[in-house]
């Protein structure tokens, strides 16, 4: 494995790190873009541990910050945000495609990440796979019950003294606004009809919109997966991992979803 610092973009202002595998040259490239305001090493260095795991399968991976996020100075301040994300993903993948011969780009984000890789993927033929952690996700007659029968084992755990809820401290800094139903579907649609593989990840920090495995075909009951649509649901793990172990298991589940479908 080889990791480089790089820069591009209109004005070179974008910082990335790229990893590369140690022998042969890679056919699949994977861009981790920002989850939020974390710079390139994805919170508590998720992307990073991604980044290298990869490689081990001969995967090419970039992670880089966006304008004004870790190393990457604000450029276009002129511009909407969503203006100005789009056209910084379609640099990172225009790097990788300038210096290398692929077979295939895979974007890859947790969260915000998340949507911003799946919007950029519907408007580039270049993207053939995506892969989200806790993205949209819309509540279901069957997230309602389970969400029911969740709240009363809590209360009756906590009745017999053996749960105790952690009170919430802090001020949240951020609210993010997910996508809305009518614009995933549509997304959606134009990727399967692409044959692009897109890959969910759920975990417990998105319990209250998803909270079971079955729940993603039901949230789009009128779109045919065609088999390129995959879920992992870790309903154990918080939102963003603290620990070592919780975070290996996230990157596992990635690399094995990516091996099975995409030429290392």
């Amino acid at each position: 494995m080889k990791e480089s610092s790089c820069q591009f973009g209109s004005n070179r202002h974008l910082a990335g790190v790229l990893t590369e595998p140690a022998a042969a040259s890679p056919r699949v490239a994977c861009v981790l873009i920002n989850a939020g305001l974390v710079p390139k090493a994805g919170p508590f260095r998720l992307y990073a541990e991604l980044a290298r795991r990869l490689a081990r399968d001969g995967f090419l991976t970039l992670r880089f910050d966006l304008g004004g996020i870790g190393d990457s100075p604000h450029a276009h301040s002129e511009q909407p945000l969503e203006v100005r994300t789009e056209r910084e993903v379609m640099a990172a993948v225009d790097y990788l495609a300038e210096r290398y011969d692929l077979q295939g780009i895979v974007l890859c984000g947790l969260c915000s990440g998340a949507e911003d890789s799946f919007r950029h993927a519907a408007c580039d033929p270049r993207v053939t796979g995506v892969v989200m952690v806790d993205p949209f996700s819309y509540r279901t007659a069957g997230w309602r019950w389970r969400h029911l029968l969740h709240r009363a084992a809590r209360r009756s755990l906590r009745a017999l003294g053996i749960y105790e809820p952690t009170e919430s401290k802090g001020t949240r800094i951020v609210t993010y606004k997910y996508m809305d139903h009518a614009e995933s579907s549509r997304i959606l649609r134009v990727l399967i009809d692409r044959g692009v593989h897109v890959h969910f990840v759920y975990t417990g920090g998105r319990r209250d919109s998803f909270n079971h495995e079955q729940q993603l075909k039901a949230m789009f009951p009128e779109i045919d997966f065609r088999g390129l649509v995959t879920l992992d649901y870790f309903a154990h793990l918080e939102h963003t991992q603290i620990f070592e172990e919780d975070r290996r298991a996230l990157v596992d589940a990635i690399r094995r979803r990516l091996v099975a479908v995409l030429p290392s």
